[in-house]
């Protein structure tokens, strides 16, 4: 039940930061990074997007990492699931 409840918030969530984002105000981009976090865990193709970015944005991995102990489980996993080198 709960995975189906952070789909579809995250999906509205995604959907109203889109529609707001042009506004002087930055909560487009908050709404989009809550909504990106719910969906992360169950849909690979949002887990892709944010691989890149943290491929694109070192200094956003280091957060990720730095901050990943300080996270709810579903968060943990989602930051291990888009590591851009897993390998390491």
């Amino acid at each position: 039940m709960l995975p189906i409840v952070h789909q579809v918030f995250g999906s509205i969530l995604v959907v109203a930061g889109l529609i707001v984002l042009p506004l002087p105000i930055p909560f487009g981009l908050i709404m989009l990074t809550i909504g990106f976090a719910l969906l992360a865990p169950y849909i690979p193709a949002v887990q892709r997007l944010i691989r890149t970015m943290r491929t694109k944005w070192p200094n956003l991995d280091q957060q990720l990492r730095r901050w990943r102990d300080r996270m709810p489980p579903v968060i943990k996993s989602t930051i291990d699931k888009t590591h851009p080198h897993p390998a390491e």
